[in-house]
């Protein structure tokens, strides 16, 4: 609550408050209130703001009162007559017209303080973040550290808090203690190259201040998303990383590697260029992803040895001037779990209790460089959480290289005893709350399905002791401790329910916590009304054939599909029989990756030879600076030394590092579990957010797996089982999307599958009136589990649809697919273009339903084009070919469309298993695949065939009848 004089003036002006002096002016009308006859009382502000409904986005009736108390925080440390620099309420009693001493303005305001500023950060949060986060809390001076939080550093110093983020190498939305941030501070506060604002740099000189000062910008720090203001950019701001996810779904195990970029600049359209081995500069596309981070699009074609071994070099494409972004390499690569990327994003070090990923070159030159490995290992063993694993082969993973994944540190190594300055963590101790699934949002908070789980590690300390406490109530729920100065404490154990906890982190005997975390729990039984009242409202419009493979906010006239109802029919009838015979069955031809080369290899590069060569400024005389910062001239790595002689020799700590005291104990820790693909955490979690852009379906997606292919599979699952809606650009490159509304879908069986959302009160009560036995659930490695609801009355039904506002749809499979238009229909329908440039092409092969390289693009078909390194999926009709144009569209659908010209499908029926088949990277591409799955409820399962003599994996979309399925046929191949 920053209350600089211009935005005092305007929320007079807003007031109709024309006089001088806004201030007065609020003043007295907190006075109006807050004063009578009798004195002071909080009575009438406090009662209104308990009657305020607590999940309301109108502002609670405390504002002024607590704007009042911030003014009365400001004026605190400035000499004034008669009050000492530290009196807050003398100050606060002045501005309301009362004694200095006045005794009912202490007590009423410590009664209700807290009250009155939770409901602040509540409304805060209630607003998604659209006001700003909440940054009221008090660690210290319980009551005035409130205001104080507010008014210490105002909004043009947290503004600079970023630059300092920065040059330590700290993490967007890291948490660290407030003692562990003052360090940091002091060193950047004090450096003559600070870019740190005036007045916090006179804050800081005053030692009573550093308190407070380090609580704010760990405040910040837990807020930070990682974009940082042009004015105060530094080096950093140039820096190329590398970012990692790690695969273990369905297609096996792999490490998917991506560069990284945080622009400079706010024109960033994504267009860069990079500088290859050979020495000539190649087209790069970067998209945009959270938290200001661009990240490359295309990443197959990369060579990510050379990346990790070499200088990356990055610029802006056809831009003079334009700043460089590189990219130095590393023998060790710490890669921390950034929750707002859903990946892991390179670190300057590690972090205490966080999700990491370290990649070590595993040769090298010398015999330094080929122990790196076994160094790392060694030193994990002691300092880590147990459970992490070491490979040295997995897909995606250089040749050269290993990694070490499922690390979590909880010790600091001891002094001396490594080398590599990235396994030494940022802080000394750390409460952290990880793991689970995160809800996206400006807010932090996590599914109550999938809850995280409580880390805490204290350096120097034995007993540590950890609290989880109600917010509202304050009342205690849970309390660990431990005498091995580590802990682990999984909530997922405790039955939380919706609602707001603080997890506080006490050491030895103090009884004041060194870190505090707020812990917000949600789900699809308390829905956000902020997003879902923002969200778009999306139906599939078929007055169109466009509208088969994206959704509209468009008013339909005719055919309408919203979720599985259909209002309207194409008329079109069978006139084609589904066939059992196969005609993609040439063998597929085997062809080889060709990947580029990046970084530009030093063979006396430290990631070599294992020996940094530090550089370290030139000293001219004069006062010693505190600390002397070196780097290494190939690899880039900053140390820092203190710059003076330290009295305890054995140990001369740089900023952040520690001397690891060896009662810390990580034997006892729980083993770190593996993750498992939650479908129904994430279905959950879209329940309660209802829709928006993509990117918020995208950051739920990454969590349960991180690959791009993964995020395509679980939206476009999703949308063929009807549980939401997603709008497509004409490349079908989806946008937004949409909770579909709830729905009772009749399957083949005759049992009704239950879409979009429906409570757990609903559900409870459904069983609750029929019995348990008249709900079945079925679990799917691939997809969410399907709730059916056995077959009842008319009336039963609609008491059941009523619940949720729902649509009981009969026969939902056959409905949908009277409403599709033929494919030919949507081909034609399909925006063209220009044929663009490429590099190098590929043409779908229909008879082997797989790709091969070819330069004629001279014909109809379908194309996979090379530019850069992004890809294009074109199709071409006789038309098209006549006038030099494509279709730039989806690459399911760029297949299909194919087959579709020469009047032949993917799809095969058997008829004796009533099921159809197609090669799998053949799905059925949009609301043909939504029609198909609705039959069986589920999404296809994966099949091994023999199609002529070669194993080929199919898609099976079960319970498929004949008739729909010469329906389906007709459609696809007319």
């Amino acid at each position: 609550m920053d209350l600089e004089e211009e935005i005092v003036r305007s929320i007079a002006a807003a007031a109709g408050e024309a006089g001088s002096d806004p201030r007065k002016a609020l003043a007295e009308a907190v006075r109006a209130v807050t004063v009578d006859e009798y004195g002071f009382s909080l009575e009438k502000v406090a009662g209104r703001t308990r009657r305020w409904v607590v999940r309301s986005v109108e502002p609670p009736p405390c504002l002024a009162f607590l704007a009042l108390t911030v003014v009365a925080a400001e004026g605190m440390g400035n000499a004034e007559e008669g009050l000492a620099s530290t009196a807050y309420y003398a100050r606060l009693a002045r501005l309301l017209g009362l004694d200095d001493n006045d005794s009912a303005l202490r007590r009423h305001y410590q009664r209700e303080a807290e009250l009155l500023w939770k409901r602040v950060n509540r409304w805060l949060e209630n607003l998604e973040g659209e006001r700003g986060v909440p940054t009221a809390f008090a660690l210290t001076h319980r009551y005035v550290g409130l205001p104080m939080s507010q008014a210490l550093v105002r909004e043009a110093d947290r503004k600079r808090f970023p630059a300092m983020f920065n040059q330590f190498g700290l993490s967007p939305g890291m948490r660290l203690a407030p003692d562990d941030v003052a360090t940091y501070l002091g060193i950047w506060l004090t450096s003559e190259s600070s870019t740190a604002t005036a007045n916090l740099r006179r804050l800081w000189r005053r030692s009573d201040s550093h308190d407070r000062i380090a609580a704010i910008a760990a405040v910040e720090l837990a807020n930070w998303d990682g974009v940082q203001a042009v004015s105060g950019a530094t080096s950093a701001a140039g820096r190329a990383l590398v970012i990692a996810n790690l695969r273990t779904g369905f297609l096996g195990s792999s490490l998917d590697l991506s560069l990284g970029i945080r622009p400079s600049s706010k024109d960033m359209d994504g267009h860069m260029e990079i500088l290859e081995t050979a020495g000539h500069w190649s087209a790069i596309g970067f998209t945009p992803g959270t938290a200001g981070l661009w990240r490359n699009s295309y990443t197959e074609e990369i060579d990510f040895g050379s990346v990790l071994e070499g200088l990356v070099r990055i610029r802006h494409a056809q831009r003079d001037g334009a700043p460089e972004y590189k990219r130095f390499p590393r023998q060790v690569v710490p890669l921390i779990y950034d929750e707002l990327q859903s990946a892991y994003v390179q670190a300057e070090r590690m972090q205490l209790g966080v999700d990491s990923l370290i990649l070590v070159r595993a040769s090298g030159t010398t015999k330094a460089a080929q122990g790196a490995v076994d160094e790392v290992g060694r030193i994990l063993n002691s300092c880590a959480r147990p459970g992490f694993s070491l490979t040295t082969s997995l897909s995606g993973l250089p040749e050269g290289w290993a990694v070490f994944s499922g690390v979590q540190l909880f010790a600091a190594p001891p002094a001396g005893s490594s080398r590599f300055n990235e396994l030494v963590p940022l802080a000394r101790n750390q409460l952290t709350v990880a793991g689970g699934l995160q809800i996206p949002s400006r807010i932090r908070k996590w599914s109550t399905v999938s809850p995280p789980e409580v880390r805490a590690t204290v350096q120097g300390e034995n007993e540590l002791r950890v609290i989880l406490a109600e917010v509202e109530s304050e009342a205690e729920i849970k309390n660990w401790n431990s005498d091995t100065g580590t802990l682990v404490a999984p909530l997922a154990d405790l039955g939380l329910t919706d609602g707001d906890y603080q997890i506080s982190l006490f050491v030895g005997a103090k009884k004041t916590p060194i870190q505090q975390i707020s812990v917000r729990l949600r789900s699809g039984d308390a829905i956000d009304e902020f997003t879902w009242h923002r969200s778009p409202r999306l139906t599939y419009i078929l007055d169109t054939p466009g509208g088969v493979f994206s959704a509209s906010e468009a008013q339909a006239e005719e055919i309408l599909v919203d979720g599985l109802y259909c209002d309207g029919e194409s008329g079109i009838a069978s006139t084609e029989e589904a066939t059992s015979k196969v005609f993609w069955c040439k063998p597929r031809e085997k062809h080889s990756v060709d990947r580029v080369r990046i970084g530009t290899p030093d063979p006396k590069s430290c990631v070599a030879t294992g020996a940094h060569r530090i550089q370290l400024p030139t000293a001219y005389g004069g006062s010693a600076p505190k600390f002397i910062e070196g780097e290494c001239t190939s690899c880039g790595l900053v140390k820092r030394y203190p710059g003076w002689l330290p009295r305890n020799r054995r140990f001369a700590g740089r900023p952040g590092e520690v001397a690891a005291d060896t009662q810390v104990s990580v034997s006892d820790l729980p083993s770190v579990a593996k993750e498992k693909v939650d479908w129904d955490a994430a279905l959950d979690a879209l329940v309660h957010l209802g829709g928006g852009s993509f990117s918020s379906l995208e950051n739920v997606a990454r969590q349960l797996e991180g690959s791009a292919l993964f995020v395509d599979t679980f939206a476009r699952a999703l949308e063929a089982l009807g549980h939401i809606a997603v709008e497509r650009d004409q490349r079908g490159r989806p946008a937004r999307w949409e909770l579909a509304p709830s729905c009772l879908a009749q399957t083949a069986s005759g049992l009704y599958r239950l879409t979009g959302r429906w409570s757990r009160a609903s559900l409870a009560a459904i069983e609750s009136r029929y019995g348990t036995g008249v709900l079945t659930r079925c679990e799917f490695p691939t997809g969410p589990t399907e709730i059916l609801l056995r077959p009842l009355p008319a009336v039963d039904m609609q008491w059941i649809a009523d619940l949720e506002d729902a649509t009981v749809v009969m026969r939902a499979g056959l409905g949908l697919l009277k409403a599709l238009p033929r494919l030919s229909e949507v081909a034609a329908a399909l925006e063209r273009v220009p044929m663009p440039g490429f590099e190098t092409a590929e043409r779908f092969d229909l008879q082997s339903a797989s790709w091969v390289r070819t330069g004629d693009l001279s014909q109809p078909g379908a194309f996979r084009i090379k530019r850069g390194f992004e890809n294009l999926y074109v199709y071409r009709d006789e038309g098209d070919v006549t006038d030099g144009v494509g279709a730039i569209t989806s690459v399911y659908l760029a297949k299909h469309l194919a087959a579709n010209a020469v009047g032949k499908t993917f799809a095969v029926y058997g008829e004796g298993s009533g099921s159809i088949f197609t090669p799998r990277g053949c799905d059925l591409p949009g609301l043909y695949e939504r029609a198909a799955v609705a039959f069986s409820g589920s999404m296809p399962t994966t099949k091994l065939l023999t199609v002529a003599q070669e194993k080929r994996k199919c898609l099976v979309y079960g319970s498929i009848d004949r008739a729909s399925a010469d329906l389906l046929a007709t459609l696809l191949t007319t």
